[in-house]
């Protein structure tokens, strides 16, 4: 337990400062008013210091003088004090002449208790790097997804959004990943079930179904002491997530709805109709009889609108009888996209019940989540084809017989009486025409069984029984005529239905049991020890056919599965609250690999001092907590596309591709290649860390370093012919190295009677460098990534020597006055020619470092928040503009394109796709929210509140980068569906 620290530590200047603060905010007594006295103390004896006494139900308040005494005058004898004070248990008591107030410190604000793997520690207590925050209740802004409250809130956590439509899913990386193509995704866990996090046909969230409003806390597990306890599938970190449970409170209630309008921010800088009347004629080889058509459309206007959305969420919680708190949550979500037609709906349903039998003995924790999301999505294309398309053409045609003529009334480009085959989709058609919708069902639930064993308290016994069931259907309808399909499909005008659908069943048992015990009050011991299975199974059925039913293309079919085995310890030892130590053992089983490889051991230790306990530090003036963390461990890796990446598969044929013997047609069976030798990536972490407090921990935060060593990764890569039986396999090769540094802040510079303004700031710097790939290594020999358009086209490698996704491109040549040279490169010798020789640019997609901040200041009932954050050192190449050029205004088969101002700025006449004129850098900070809100107390009675918030989302985004939005987590900027900026009126009733 941290020793005491006497308010007279605060120095005589604090002294004065809470006098004058007394004397400020104390509040004038009236001769009908009772005048009550009061003194202040801890369990110690000692005075309080700057307490908020405030009579219940009202703003009349003072606070305690430096000796811990106040006075106050309330309005009745029968009057009921609150004191609050931070670290402290907040007190209600009613009147009386003289009061002395005794306040006992609140374990669980200085104790904060963070869930881990099976099992929970105080945060003071942890060895590892772990964050746990809770949502922001007064910030939160527009939370249609649950990854929407991490953002720029855990140092080393970075998480980038897939695109600006509601529902999107989102890209999470916890100290940058550690593979390369195996998954970098954390583990997420919730209520004790590790979910499948697999991608979904279609698109979409793979948390999606998680309610935000539901969340209690998020909890990081970030280096390998912390999370080696779940040792498969957490190299790349966990994030666990606890919903919101029953209390033993009384029946509450509670009611929140959100408003929302949203906007686009900015538009691509486009020539508009007269502009581009103009300029086409000035481009070489554009025939001088072609005839540019008399409308000016602005064809970015025909697919925005301004979009509203709405969102209302209702919760009860309370007991049955004395032992079984309750909680019951519905939620209810509809958000249009700033795009056209594009809408996202979900219901939720969360219930949880815990009771307690045999003296409290045995607990049931039952746990239930249910969500359906219909995602009414749009072509992915749709906004590049908006910047494209010729603004002097209609977005209808006008003719009286257009529905029943190809393009069905929605201009197309016409050959003759035939539809280019080539041509750029009218947007405008591909909005109203295309019937995109993405429906997912999913539940997640779990039984968690706690026996403490009677007469051995100490020893407590608890099964995990959960699930996560997930189905899905993802359909296109487009109908025959369309201008999309004489494009695509069978590029005849022919229609087309696809239907898919998903299904993923992941079944976990869990059996562990824990030892807790304090030896002679200094020595506190705790062990754990338990069993694991989990299975995942997916299966997956497609077929493409006309509106009529006709069969397009052949039905496609896959079912896989693979199990999970694990058995897995930890203890935990502590001397005198002082110097602690923690070491966890699991063994992983994957089904994945082969017998001889099947079994990884991922171990881990790490060593705790709370420095500031020792005697020298205990009765600091200044320092409230310090606490030094050193850690070592290992985690595996095996998550990978390939169920059975070590065995002979073979893949049936489809019809077409059958053989014919005589007058009969066989199915072939193509064997696929893999790899016999096949086993566990593995990362083994080195952090050393520091948690710090001062003044009573109004200043407080923690600073980590890390290094980070991934062997035998899970890599793709191609082999020599012959020697396989495909020219791609996945196999471990490679190296890479990661190290890091991260810092986190926490302050509250004014706490007073009315007062409070509270401070956070955390930033994270990493490095990635890749240090093998093959058997040997050499400047030709990388792996090609970051695809941009077409076969083969790839403007990034993971290279020896290298970060992860590092720019592959020609270094483009510029004239004296700075213009870049057409078809020039600068050469290795420095020489200058129009070979385009590409070289790696040192310049990667992935920051070097991030920033979160967050702000709050409250006033009485009034509270403003403001929170942010922003990437550095990151490169964006921007193929919007790449892909455009002077000469791509016409086609040779009579049809116009648009083109960026800067397009006909750079003089560009021919596609220059690999010069490095288009990389730019990505850096950029953003101002997340603003909100205003106002808290109505004691409606009608005391337990009854409401708070009304206003508040405006992506407020602004600071950068250089010429695109749209910097924050892009591939780094290549193409078809991106922009982020909006939302304003949104809030309501939460409690009662």
């Amino acid at each position: 337990m941290k020793g005491k620290k006497n308010p007279e530590t605060f120095g005589r200047k604090w002294r004065y400062l809470f006098m004058i603060l007394a004397l400020v905010f104390s509040v004038g007594v009236s001769a009908q008013k009772t005048v009550v006295k009061g003194n202040i103390l801890d369990r110690d004896n000692l005075p309080v210091i700057g307490a908020n006494i405030l009579e219940k139900g009202t703003t009349n308040g003072t606070i305690s003088d430096v000796d811990g005494n106040f006075t106050i005058a309330v309005s009745s004898p029968k009057a009921v004090l609150l004191i609050k004070y931070i670290g402290y248990k907040d007190v209600e008591k009613a009147v009386s002449p003289m009061m002395k107030i005794v306040m006992e410190e609140d374990s669980e604000m200085l104790e904060d208790v963070v869930v881990i793997g099976y099992g929970s520690v105080k945060k003071s207590d942890a060895t590892g790097s772990v964050t746990a925050i809770k949502p922001d209740d007064f910030n939160k802004g527009l939370r249609t997804t649950a990854q929407d409250a991490l953002v720029g809130k855990v140092p080393g956590v970075n998480v980038v959004a897939s695109s600006g439509a509601p529902g999107a899913g989102a890209t999470i990386r916890i100290r940058s990943g550690a593979s390369l193509s195996a998954s970098n995704d954390p583990l997420i866990v919730v209520d004790g079930v590790p979910v499948d996090n697999s991608t979904i046909e279609g698109g979409g969230n793979v948390i999606g179904g998680i309610n935000p409003n539901d969340i209690e806390t998020f909890t990081v597990l970030k280096d390998a002491s912390a999370t080696a306890i779940y040792g498969s599938r957490a190299s790349n970190g966990v994030i666990v997530i606890t919903t919101k449970k029953g209390s033993d409170s009384n029946l509450r209630f509670n009611y929140s709805t959100n408003l929302s309008v949203s906007t686009i921010t900015e538009k691509l800088d486009v020539l508009s109709a007269d502009e581009f009347r103009e300029f086409v004629p000035t481009v070489s080889g554009v025939p001088g009889s072609v005839t540019l058509g008399t409308a000016s459309t602005d064809w970015q206007d025909e697919i925005y609108r301004t979009a509203f959305g709405q969102e209302h969420n209702f919760s009860v919680s309370g007991k049955v009888k004395k032992n079984a708190p309750y909680r019951l949550s519905v939620g209810y979500n509809n958000q249009n996209g700033v795009v056209k037609t594009n809408n996202y709906e979900r219901f939720t349903f969360n219930g949880g019940i815990s009771p307690k039998f045999f003296d409290n003995h045995l607990t049931v924790d039952l746990n239930v989540k249910v969500s359906y999301e219909d995602n009414q999505k749009v072509d992915e294309s749709v906004v590049n084809n908006a910047l494209r398309y010729d603004p002097t053409r209609p977005v209808m045609t006008g003719s009286a017989t257009g529905a029943d003529e190809p393009g069905l009334g929605y201009f197309i480009w016409m050959n003759g009486n035939s539809p280019m085959a080539i041509q750029t989709d009218n947007p405008v058609a591909q909005l109203e025409l295309q019937d995109l919708h993405n429906k997912v069902t999913r539940s997640i639930g779990n039984a968690a069984i706690n026996y403490k064993v009677h007469r051995l308290e100490d020893l407590q016994l608890n099964a995990n029984l959960g699930y996560d069931v997930l189905k899905s259907k993802y359909t296109k309808n487009v109908p025959d005529m369309a201008g999309m399909m004489y494009t695509s499909n069978m590029k005849d005008g022919t229609g087309l239905v696809y239907d898919s659908k998903q299904n993923k069943r992941n079944y976990l048992l869990d059996l562990y049991a824990n030892y807790a015990h304090v030896f002679n009050e200094k020595h506190n011991f705790s062990a754990m020890a338990g069993y694991g299975w989990q299975h995942f199974w997916k299966k997956f059925d497609a077929t493409t056919l006309s509106p009529e039913g006709k069969e397009l293309f052949s039905p496609n079919h896959y079912e896989s599965e693979y199990y999970l085995l694990s058995f897995y310890g930890r203890l935990n030892y502590s001397y005198d609250n002082r110097y602690m130590i923690t070491a966890t053992l699991r063994s992983d089983a994957s089904s994945r690999f082969a017998k001889d490889n099947r079994w990884g051991l991922f171990p881990s230790v790490a060593l705790g001092w709370k420095i500031s306990q020792e005697a020298f530090l205990r009765d600091s003036e200044v320092l409230s907590d310090l606490k030094l963390r050193l850690s070592y461990g290992q985690t595996g890796q095996q998550d990978i596309l390939n169920d059975y990446p070590y065995m002979t598969t073979f893949t049936v044929s489809y019809p077409e591709s059958c053989y014919q013997f005589g007058d009969k047609w066989y199915y072939t069976y193509r064997p696929n290649g893999y790899d016999s030798d096949i086993k566990w990536e593995t990362t083994e972490t080195y952090n050393i860390g520091l948690d710090y407090g001062f003044l009573n921990n109004r200043i407080y935060g923690s600073v980590d370093y890390y290094q980070r060593h991934t062997k035998d990764l899970l890599n793709t890569i191609n082999v020599i012919s012959g020697t396989n039986y495909s020219s791609v396999i996945t196999t471990n090769i490679g190296e890479m190295d990661n190290k890091g540094v991260e810092f986190a802040i926490n302050a509250v510079p004014v706490h007073t009677k009315n007062w409070k303004w509270t401070v956070g700031m955390n930033y994270t710097w990493n490095d990635s460098e890749i240090t093998k790939l093959n058997v040997i290594d050499s400047d030709a020999n990388f792996v090609q990534t970051g695809a941009i358009s077409g076969t083969g086209k790839t403007v990034q490698v993971f290279m020896v020597g290298q970060r992860p996704y590092t720019f592959y491109l020609a270094k483009q040549a510029y004239d004296d006055d700075g213009k870049p040279m057409e078809g020039q490169y600068v050469q290795p010798d420095g020489s200058i020619s129009a070979t385009e020789t590409k070289y790696a640019t040192d310049k990667s997609a992935l920051p070097t470092s991030y920033l979160g901040f967050n702000t709050q200041l409250t006033y009485k009932n009034w509270d403003f928040a403001i929170s942010g954050h922003g990437a550095f050192g990151n490169y964006v190449y921007n193929y919007v503009a790449a892909d455009q050029y002077v000469q791509s205004v016409y086609s040779d088969q009579g049809n116009f394109s648009n083109i960026l101002r800067r397009t006909k700025d750079s003089g560009f006449q021919n596609q220059q796709l690999y010069s490095d004129y288009f990389l730019e850098k990505g850096n950029f900070f953003r101002i997340d929210n603003i909100s205003l809100g106002y808290t109505f107390q004691k409606l009608w009675n005391n337990s009854s509140s409401l708070r009304l918030t206003f508040g405006v989302q992506n407020v602004a985004t600071f950068t250089s980068y010429s695109g749209i939005d910097p924050e892009i987590y591939s780094g290549i900027d193409k078809e991106v569906y922009p982020r909006p900026r939302v304003f949104s009126l809030s309501a939460n009733l409690n009662f």
